[in-house]
């Protein structure tokens, strides 16, 4: 995109200049991230004003800058926009990109998984085709339209993902990018609170089809059955996928490997093919599924899904695992949903290694529904004999100590318990407000002073 085309694209424009017409290779709204060819939006937010960073970005190569400020404005020199709101610009920006691309846009919501099955999924088309993926969680507003804003135009497929804390946010979201293949993961209890019970989040998560073009594909978990109405069934070609005999793909076979690794058969068109997933997750194996059905319906071959599937490896928070000096850690610290939390505190134990703890933390988006799910993730940890828990926060506190669970209230007495894990396989499982990356970089930490 050109800095003209992007000054026409926006919107709000109150007064620019451009002194030299250059090629914009980038937006972002982080200055840090701006390098030579970027576009920096400024938004003004409630600790920064992105305004004052305006000069410095383009002393550094940034081609143009979108402000807010008009004393800023007026003080820089450069290609530079005057905007009466940054968010609607770059949304505009956006648009303009949705509009003349021309490739297939798929869009993925639910309350668990969005971000894994992102990544399998253009895993599995990155082996035949280009792919443009919406980068981390950007699943919000904001999120979205600087996603759009950087798509890569001679893509074949662009991959969202969308999410949710109020009513209303995912239908905007699909009618702003109007996606040709919707994908929801699930429906579990994250943001539940927020909405009228699990009908309410269900309609949320499948008002993703409001903005898709005429007779899209939704594939959606089949256990969310039950939610897809008829509204939804004239819209879209709807495919199930699950364990479900009746789904368009059908998770068959699941074996452990000595290592703790899948090897899994899926079932479509009474077909068996059989997959290996480098991860002891077997939620990971769920989010396979639809990876897989839409590189088939993209025309891969078998060979070609089973290497995208293979090769996919979590990113950093997500379940990613590394070595620590012997010691193998698993880095879920981004979110913890009440059903990933169970799910992973189960895969741990199912793990065929002799040693395992898992420091849990507190968990997100569960407004009015604490008690309950607090209780029921306790029993769940009394009844996995095999793993050493030690749950860290406030609303753990009332809950009786066993054999094998420990509760601390801050990450601070975690920490000292770390000190004490020398061997095995450790899960670290949290919501990201609750900064359990600190836990992991405190064990890194200690087991280099003990190298030195």
């Amino acid at each position: 995109m050109l800095v003209t085309q992007a000054i026409n694209a926006m919107g709000g424009v109150l007064r620019s200049h451009v002194q030299d017409d250059q090629q914009i290779r980038n937006f972002v709204i982080d200055s840090r991230q701006s390098r030579k060819g970027s576009c920096f939006v400024a938004f003004k937010g409630e600790k920064t004003d992105g305004n004052r960073y305006a000069e410095a970005v383009l002393q550094s190569g940034a081609c143009m800058v979108i402000v807010t400020d008009e004393d800023v404005y007026e003080q820089i020199e450069g290609n530079k926009v005057l905007v009466a709101d940054a968010l609607y610009a770059l949304k505009d920006l956006g648009a303009y990109n949705l509009g003349r691309y021309k490739g297939r846009k798929i869009a993925l919501t639910g309350s668990v998984g969005k971000t894994t099955t992102k990544e399998l999924i253009s895993e599995v088309l990155r082996t035949r085709k280009r792919v443009y993926t919406a980068y981390g969680n950007f699943n919000n507003e904001l999120g979205v339209a600087i996603c759009a804003a950087n798509m890569k135009m001679g893509t074949s497929y662009s991959v969202f993902e969308m999410g949710t804390n109020s009513a209303g946010e995912i239908e905007a979201l699909s009618k702003y990018i109007k996606p040709d293949i919707c994908v929801v993961t699930g429906i579990g209890h994250a943001h539940i609170g927020r909405f009228e019970g699990i009908e309410g989040l269900a309609k949320e998560k499948l008002s993703i089809v409001s903005g898709m073009q005429k007779r899209g594909v939704l594939y959606i978990a089949d256990s969310c059955r039950r939610f897809v109405t008829s509204e939804v069934l004239e819209k879209t070609d709807v495919r199930y996928f699950g364990t479900d005999m009746a789904s368009h793909i059908i998770l068959g076979d699941v074996n452990r490997t000595v290592d703790g690794d899948f090897y899994f058969t899926a079932v479509t068109r009474n077909t068996p093919y059989c997959f290996k997933l480098n991860h002891f997750y077997s939620h990971f194996v769920n989010n396979s599924l639809p990876a897989i059905a839409i590189g088939m319906a993209a025309g891969l071959s078998y060979t070609d899904v089973m290497k995208g599937i293979r090769k996919f490896q979590p990113k950093d928070g997500r379940g990613r695992i590394k070595e620590v000096d012997g010691i193998k850690v698993i880095d879920d610290t981004y979110n913890a949903g009440f059903e990933s939390v169970i799910s992973a505190m189960t895969n741990l134990a199912g793990i065929p290694v002799e040693k395992k703890t898992a420091f849990i933390g507190e968990m997100g988006e569960i407004e009015g529904y604490e008690e309950m799910l607090y209780f029921k993730l306790m029993k769940k940890a009394s009844e996995l004999t095999n793993v050493e828990f030690v749950f860290v926060g406030k609303n753990f506190a009332r809950f009786e100590r066993t054999g094998n669970i420990k509760v601390v209230q801050t990450r601070e007495e975690a920490m000292q318990l770390i000190s004490k894990v020398s061997c095995g396989t450790v899960l670290f499982k949290a919501s990201r407000g609750q900064k359990f990356e600190e836990l992991i970089r405190h064990l890194e930490e200690e087991k280099m002073k003990s190298a030195v």
